[in-house]
């Protein structure tokens, strides 16, 4: 068979990153799944006061994601926080968001 008569070959995959933030015992929890068959880059959870702020390393409480889920923040349940999860640009890059939740309130 020629070259020419060979056929390219395709493939997607799309992964989901999922965070809930949620209230455990008067605590504050964000759990975090994701279906990807890989970690991402130096991952991290983070607890933001108010909207995931522009730097998403501005945060009041955080983990590495290769700890266990659901990551207790140790803050307070209440309105007025928010969720992300945050990962390196590659190759080392600056950190960017790769999933944020909206902001619970009353």
């Amino acid at each position: 068979m020629a070259a020419d008569d060979v056929g390219p070959v395709n493939i997607s995959a799309t992964y989901s990153w999922n965070l809930l933030l949620y209230e455990y015992q008067g605590m504050c929890y964000i759990a975090y799944t994701t279906t990807a068959p890989f970690r991402a880059q130096q991952g991290q959870l983070m607890l933001y006061s108010g909207s995931p702020p522009a730097n998403p390393q501005d945060c009041i409480a955080w983990t590495w994601d290769s700890n266990p889920s659901p990551f207790n923040t140790g803050k307070p349940w209440g309105s007025g926080y928010s969720a992300g999860w945050i990962a390196q640009q590659s190759p080392n890059g600056p950190y960017t968001y790769v999933a944020a939740t909206g902001v619970t309130s009353d």
